[in-house]
C-alpha cells in the first residue's frame, strides 16, 4: 500500500515544481469590425523555441506573430518575457473562439494556452431624419420630367473626413463619418466602416442628434454626423479606413398628382489609406508604446507597515496621447516583495484629440521580512510626434519601513539548520508524508468493521469564506484576495467565471486601499463570492 501512495507524493512535488510558462491575454469588450490584439506572455524567454499560430473561428486575422521582448512582475519577482501578438478582426456578432496555442521550449518540452471564447458586440447603428428650411421646394416636389437619380447624387451624399493621412505609428488620427442632404430623408446606418490596424476610441454618442449646416457651392445642406472616432494605428503601412454604408428613404411629393414618392438609394462613404510610418530610431529597452507627451509620478502613501501587511504603490501617468495602446511601466521590485497584478484606472476626456487624462496603477505587495527596502526609480519612455524623438521619464527612488515581527532567540540558528541539512529535512518530510498515508489507509481499512465515526475533513472553499466573518476589516479584503487566488489555482474555471473572480480580487484591493469604503460593501463582497464559489462548486 505505501508504494502507490509515495508514487502520489512524488508526482505532488513534480507538479508543484511547473509553473505556467505561456498566458493569454485579449480584451474584455470587441466589437464587430473594430481590430483588437490577442496578446501570448512567454515567461521563460530564454527557453522559448516556437508557437503554433491558434486557430481563429468567426475572426479574420489582420497580422502576426509579432515579437516583442519587455519584461513583468511573474510571481512578485520581475522576469524577463517574450510577447507574441496577432491583431484580428471579429466578422459577426455573437462567440468568438481563439483555440489553444502550442508553445515549444528547449528539452522538447511543450505547453499549451487555454482556449478562448469572446463575445463579440454588434457594431452601434443609428438613424438620421433630415428636413431643410433652406431648400427649393422643387427639391421636395420635383416635375414628373426631373431625373431622379441625378438629383439624389447632387443633393444627398456621404463623406469620411481625417485630419492626417500621414502619421507615425501610435499617433492619433480623427476620422468623421458625416452625411450631407438638401432633401426630406431618413438614413440609416447599415455596416460600421472595418478599421483593421486600428485602436478605435468613439468620440460621440451616437444615440444623440449631431446635426449642423454647411454651405457648399453656395448651396446649404443639413448635415448629421455619423460616427467620429480617434483611430490609433498599431501596425506601420498603409491602412485604410473602409465605407460606411447608408440605406437610405427619399420622399418625394409629385408636382402633378401630389402623391409621395419614394425612393430607396444605398450610398458608401469613399475609402481612406492612412500611411503610418515607423518611428525614425531605435526604440528604447523599457519603451512599452506610448506615443504622444506624458509626465510620470509614482508614490507610496504608508512608508512603513509590518511584516505580512498589504502596502501599496501608485504609479500615474499623466498627458496627452495614446492612452489604449501602452502597457505599464517595468518596476524593479525587492526580492523580498510577493507583487499582485495591479488595478488599473483611467480618467480620459476622449472628446479631445489626442486624448487627455491620466492612467493610474495601484500595486498591492506584502513582504515577509523586516527591514529598509528602497524601489529604485521608475522610468518611462514615449515617443514625441511633434519632436520625432524618444522621451525617458525617471521617477525619484522611494523608500520604505517594513517593521520586522518579534522572532525568538533561536530564529536565525534554526534558518542555518534547515538551509544546512535541507535535503535531509525534505527526505524526513516524504518519509512522514508516507507514514502518516499508510496510517491512514489502516485506519480506513479498520474503519470497515467498525461502528462510523466522525473524521476530520478540509474546509471547503464556502467554509473558508465563512470564517473570514469574523476577520477585522483591515484584513478582509487581504484574507479574501488570497482565498480567491487559493481557488483561482485548484478549480478550472470557466471564462466568465475567471472574469467574476478577477473583478473581485480587483475591488478587494480598491477597498482595502480605501480609507472610506462605504456601508455594506464588505457584505456585498462576501456575497457575491459565496454565490461565486457555490457555482464553481456545483
Amino acid at each position: 500500500m505505501k508504494t502507490p501512495l509515495l508514487v502520489l507524493v512524488l508526482l505532488f512535488f513534480c507538479s508543484a515544481g511547473q509553473s505556467q510558462k505561456v498566458q493569454a491575454i485579449v480584451p474584455a469588450q470587441v466589437v464587430v469590425g473594430n481590430a483588437f490584439q490577442v496578446q501570448y506572455i512567454i515567461n521563460d524567454p530564454s527557453a522559448f523555441v516556437s508557437i503554433t499560430p491558434p486557430q481563429f473561428e468567426n475572426l479574420q486575422l489582420v497580422s502576426g506573430p509579432n515579437y516583442y521582448k519587455g519584461s513583468s512582475v511573474v510571481n512578485g519577482k520581475q522576469e524577463q518575457i517574450e510577447n507574441v501578438t496577432f491583431t484580428v478582426v471579429p466578422l459577426q456578432a455573437g462567440k468568438a473562439r481563439i483555440n489553444a496555442v502550442t508553445v515549444r521550449f528547449k528539452d522538447n518540452e511543450e505547453q499549451k494556452s487555454d482556449d478562448i471564447v469572446l463575445t463579440v458586440q454588434k457594431q452601434p447603428k443609428a438613424s438620421f431624419n433630415t428636413t431643410s428650411t433652406y431648400t427649393d421646394i422643387n427639391l421636395y416636389a420635383p416635375s414628373s420630367k426631373t431625373d431622379l437619380d441625378k438629383l439624389i447624387d447632387a443633393n444627398l451624399f456621404i463623406k469620411t473626413e481625417v485630419d492626417k493621412r500621414v502619421c507615425y505609428l501610435g499617433e492619433a488620427i480623427t476620422a468623421t463619418f458625416k452625411l450631407y442632404s438638401r432633401l426630406q430623408s431618413t438614413s440609416e446606418v447599415l455596416n460600421a466602416p472595418s478599421l483593421y490596424g486600428f485602436s478605435v476610441m468613439d468620440m460621440l454618442d451616437i444615440n444623440e442628434a449631431h446635426q449642423a449646416v454647411e454651405t457648399i457651392g453656395g448651396k446649404i445642406f443639413n448635415t448629421s454626423i455619423l460616427r467620429k472616432l480617434q483611430l490609433y494605428p498599431s501596425q506601420t503601412g498603409t491602412l485604410s479606413v473602409d465605407p460606411m454604408q447608408l440605406q437610405n428613404t427619399i420622399e418625394f411629393s409629385d408636382s402633378d398628382t401630389h402623391k409621395k414618392v419614394t425612393v430607396v438609394r444605398f450610398l458608401a462613404s469613399p475609402q481612406v489609406d492612412i500611411v503610418v510610418k515607423p518611428f525614425p530610431s531605435a526604440e528604447p529597452m523599457n519603451y512599452t508604446g506610448a506615443v504622444g507627451q506624458f509626465t510620470i509620478s509614482a508614490d507610496i502613501p504608508r512608508r512603513a507597515i509590518a511584516v505580512n501587511r498589504q502596502g501599496k504603490l501608485l504609479v500615474t501617468i499623466a498627458g496627452t496621447g495614446n492612452f489604449l495602446q501602452f502597457s505599464a511601466p517595468v518596476i524593479t521590485w525587492p526580492k523580498e516583495f510577493e507583487v499582485f497584478d495591479p488595478v488599473v484606472s483611467d480618467t480620459i476626456n476622449k472628446e479631445v484629440v489626442p486624448t487627455v487624462g491620466k492612467r493610474t496603477y495601484l500595486y498591492s505587495f506584502t513582504a515577509e521580512k523586516g527591514g529598509r527596502f528602497i524601489i529604485p526609480p521608475i522610468s518611462f519612455s514615449f515617443f514625441d510626434p511633434r519632436t520625432r524623438r524618444y522621451n525617458q521619464l525617471t521617477t525619484d527612488s522611494l523608500t520604505l519601513a517594513i517593521t520586522a515581527a518579534k522572532a525568538g532567540p533561536t530564529t536565525t540558528y534554526g534558518r542555518e539548520v534547515f538551509g544546512k541539512w535541507k535535503g535531509l529535512w525534505l527526505f524526513i518530510l516524504v518519509a512522514i508524508v508516507v507514514v502518516l498515508g499508510a496510517l491512514l489507509l489502516w485506519r480506513k481499512y479498520k474503519m470497515k468493521y467498525q461502528e462510523p465515526a466522525s473524521v476530520n475533513h478540509t474546509p471547503t472553499d464556502l467554509e473558508r469564506l465563512d470564517t473570514l466573518q469574523s476577520v477585522p476589516d483591515q484584513e478582509y479584503f487581504t484574507q479574501l484576495y488570497k482565498l480567491l487566488q487559493s481557488v483561482s489555482k485548484e478549480n478550472i474555471l470557466t471564462t466568465e467565471q475567471k472574469e467574476q473572480l478577477t473583478a473581485i480580487q480587483q475591488e478587494c484591493q480598491l477597498l482595502s486601499y480605501s480609507r472610506t469604503r462605504g456601508e455594506g460593501a464588505r457584505q456585498q463582497l462576501q456575497k457575491r463570492t459565496g454565490d461565486l464559489l457555490t457555482q464553481i462548486a456545483s
